[in-house]
């Protein structure tokens, strides 16, 4: 997974982690623990990610 290729994807369309986190219905500390690789997304969220970040190939990103 990249994770810098996900912050920098949430950084360009200027997404902050609480507004992620909400979208996700996860708190910003979980969030933030799947971003850092301590913890891991559920295929539901990635689905989730994908939509709220326009991500055109989220396999370059998550596997």
């Amino acid at each position: 997974m990249s994770f810098d290729k996900l912050k920098g994807k949430m950084a360009e369309i200027k997404m902050s982690q609480e507004k992620l986190s909400r979208c996700l219905g996860i708190t910003v500390q979980s969030l933030n623990a799947k971003l850092n690789g301590r913890s891991q997304f559920t295929l539901e969220e990635v689905v989730k990610i994908t939509k709220e970040l326009n991500i055109k190939d989220p396999v370059d990103i998550f596997f």
